[in-house]
């Protein structure tokens, strides 16, 4: 900082009063203070050629000059005279200003080059950045958490479950990690693979799970030497007359759990795999009984190494249909291909049938993908929500798997401003390559994507190609890892052939008449052949998924707008 100028002008002399009249007053010596009263004298000044002075002396035309301090620019002076003390303002100041905005274009470069601000920064307005708005980190609305309409266990003290089969260790009443109570569950496997170990209650109250989903919180140490967590539920002690559900839900990269990490599984009719004994499912995978169950089972199979699960709660609660009575679609797109336009869209006119475009923003008006100007039109017009994907094709392609906490951040903070300086309301997002784990320096991508966007959408579906496809439950148990199926093509296998989705027992099937939220990933549409990749669907068979959905009367509905319902 340096010494202000003050005094110079013509205002700035010594006078006294004679009746009406003013009279200079030359060599009049007065002393400078921080306040108009009381206060601190100031006494760090110098003369006009810096020669340190504790007081101030009028010349002899009765003209004031001095500096003061360093970085003060007002100060007042007292002469003594009846008055009281009078108010000084630095006189260089125009000179500050008039350098200050000659330099504005080099300061606003030093700020956009980076640095780091120590202690509080308070911000009125909006901080921008390449010419739009950066958002403050934002939670969406969620839906109500859905309230249990029964607890089996939280495996407190006296819980009575038991273990059988390929167990290794256990500790039935495990105080080291928990998250409900005082205790939780912990079940070690043998590491032969095989029939797996068992958690088991034997004796439960009778039950009746018609129109009911089971919910439960499991964590596993290491996902990799897991095979297979499975949900059985039946009427005998062995467990020949039952059913099963396969939780295990995985991409070529990504399983649904997550090493070490608490995770909520929300299981209904419409997700279960198979039947056994003298229980059955029809044609139209619909179970012979809901209800009269007294044995539960939660089935733990290694890959040929140990694995230790931990369960801390099984409740019991409404299945989505009570929202939805005939489930709930959701169609959603990728990568922002103009096919989507030129031939989805039209069909989905035909039923009124709204979607969710997860857009990559800086493909918008590339060649082969959509416009903005159909970008606009599917959401003013058609009713779509337009969703983030990703704000650079660089991290789409890469992963988000392969940034930086920071990067991640960057990419997804760009990206929710870039949709909201384009007019577009969606707050959904689409993991590229439906990978959300961790970035290279070990952050979760979830918790990031939660700062910009109301949910997280996956490929998550079953376990293994051939298996039932887990639908998406509402609400959804984990909205940042919301399950759907992709790769709906005839070059798929399994539930993501078209035939297949559409027939009797089908997804399509099942999500209408046991209730489930089913969310339909759909990339590139063409009028041609897919050649083989199962991230194409040809017109035709996309019309079919359609006119499928359109028959079976299940409502289609963007994700936004079904993260929206509250009941």
């Amino acid at each position: 900082m340096a010494r202000h100028l003050f005094g110079l002008s013509p205002a700035d002399v010594t006078v006294s009063q004679s009746g009406t009249s003013l009279v200079l007053e030359p060599g009049s010596t007065g002393t400078a203070w921080d306040s108009l009263t009381g206060g601190t004298q100031i006494t760090d000044l110098t003369d006009l050629a810096g020669t340190p002075i504790a007081s101030v002396t009028s010349d002899t035309y009765s003209i004031l000059g001095f500096y003061g301090p360093d970085g003060v620019t007002t100060l007042y002076l007292d002469f003594g005279f009846t008055g009281g003390r009078v108010l000084m303002q630095a006189s260089d100041l125009g000179a500050s200003i008039t350098d200050l905005q000659a330099n504005k274009a080099d300061i606003a470069a030093d700020l956009r080059s980076g640095g780091s601000i120590t202690g509080d920064l308070d911000v009125s307005g909006r901080l921008t950045s390449a010419g739009f708005a950066l958002p403050l980190p934002y939670r969406g609305r969620h839906p109500k958490y859905r309230d249990r309409s029964l607890l089996i266990t939280n495996f407190q003290t006296g819980h009575g479950w038991t273990t059988s089969g390929a167990v290794g260790s256990s500790n039935l009443n495990d105080t080291s990690t928990f998250v409900k109570g005082t205790q939780s569950v912990s079940v070690t496997t043998n590491g032969t693979g095989g029939g797996g170990a068992n958690l088991q209650q034997l004796s439960l109250p009778t039950l009746d799970l018609t129109g009911k989903a089971i919910r439960f919180q499991v964590k596993v140490d290491d996902t990799s030497t897991l095979s297979q967590l499975n949900l059985l539920i039946g009427t005998d002690s062995a467990f020949n007359n039952s059913y099963k559900w396969q939780t295990l839900a995985t991409t070529a990269t990504s399983k649904l759990y997550k090493n070490g990490e608490w995770t909520t599984v929300t299981l209904g009719w419409a997700d279960l795999h198979s039947a056994a004994g003298t229980f059955s499912l029809d044609s139209h995978r619909t179970p012979s009984a809901t209800s009269g169950f007294t044995k539960m089972r939660f089935q733990i199979i290694d890959t040929g190494s140990p694995v230790t699960v931990h369960v801390q709660s099984v409740e019991v609660l409404d299945n989505i249909s009570t929202t939805f009575p005939n489930g709930v679609v959701s169609v959603v797109f990728d990568d922002s291909w103009d096919g989507q336009w030129n031939y989805a869209r039209p069909k989905m006119d035909q039923y009124g049938f709204r979607g969710t475009n997860y857009t990559i923003a800086d493909r918008i008006g590339q060649s082969g993908r959509l416009t903005m100007t159909q970008l606009r039109s599917l959401q003013d017009l058609s009713g779509w929500e337009v969703a983030g994907h990703a704000y650079t094709t660089a991290a789409h392609d890469n992963r988000l798997t392969t940034l930086t906490k920071r990067q991640v951040d960057d990419e997804l903070r760009n990206l929710r401003s870039w949709l909201i300086t384009n007019g577009f309301d969606g707050d959904s997002f689409a993991y590229p390559g439906g990978n959300f784990e961790n970035t290279t320096d070990g952050f979760p991508i979830e918790d990031l994507v939660g700062r910009y966007f109301s949910s997280g959408r996956t490929v998550l579906t079953g376990y293994g190609s051939s298996a039932n496809v887990l639908s998406e439950q509402f609400p959804p148990p984990r909205p940042y890892r919301m399950l759907a199926l992709s790769g709906i093509s005839d070059a798929s296998g399994g539930q993501g052939l078209p035939s297949g989705l559409v027939a009797d027992g089908g997804e399509l099937d099942v999500c209408q008449r046991q209730g489930s939220w089913l969310i339909l990933t759909f990339h590139v549409i063409t009028t041609g052949t897919t050649g083989g990749d199962d991230g194409v669907i040809t017109q035709t068979d996309f019309n079919t998924v359609m006119d499928a959905i359109a028959a079976k009367g299940i409502p289609v509905l963007p994700v936004g707008d079904v993260m929206r319902y509250y009941s």
